[in-house]
């Protein structure tokens, strides 16, 4: 396996793949994922060298992006997001998924980010080092907030990365 940037002639094609990999989870039809992949990178917050995919053997077989993220408003050059993470079909439980995560957030961190965030399954997000964001004194705006409070998660990249932040995860500057 292989990770490295997305070419901006491979842009279609990683939106149609996020898009296809969550039709395939049975809780979504893909299209919204694939819309919001397309937002994240016409937004100022986009980080051309964060949005990364995994080949194997010259196919792609994973993409996720990293991309600057503002906590109420501040500290987008501080904090990431991480969204969306698509791994294919037939690579699911492969460890591509555990690859890519653990190369992106030492890229993250070399870059010197202080952490990341991100809204998903805690069960397997928990294993990489993510936490609840309430720990923090990061929650979700009541404009959009997960299934439960647990759902959202953050990760420091460095030693009391997150200690002087706080506030609000919201989501509508990608709406």
């Amino acid at each position: 396996m292989k990770i490295r940037a997305v070419k901006k002639e491979e842009y279609d094609y990683t939106e149609i793949f996020v898009g296809e990999v969550f039709k395939n989870t049975g809780h979504t039809d893909g299209e919204y994922e694939k819309a919001w992949l397309k937002k994240i990178r016409e937004k100022q917050y986009y980080i051309p060298e964060l949005d990364l995919v995994i080949e194997e053997e010259g196919k792609i077989i994973g993409h996720f992006v990293l991309s600057k993220f503002p906590i109420s408003k501040k500290y987008e050059n501080d904090v990431l997001m991480l969204s969306p993470v698509s791994v294919a079909i037939n690579k699911q439980r492969q460890g591509v998924g555990k690859y890519m995560l653990r190369e992106g957030i030492k890229f993250a961190a070399n870059l010197g980010y202080k952490g990341i965030v991100v809204e998903g399954d805690f069960r397997y997000y928990r294993r990489f080092g993510f936490r609840t964001s309430s720990e923090f004194g990061i929650n979700a705006s009541k404009k959009n907030l997960p299934p439960s409070e647990k759902y959202l998660m953050v990760m420091e990249l460095c030693e009391n990365g997150l200690k002087n932040i706080s506030g609000e995860v919201d989501y509508s500057m990608y709406k």
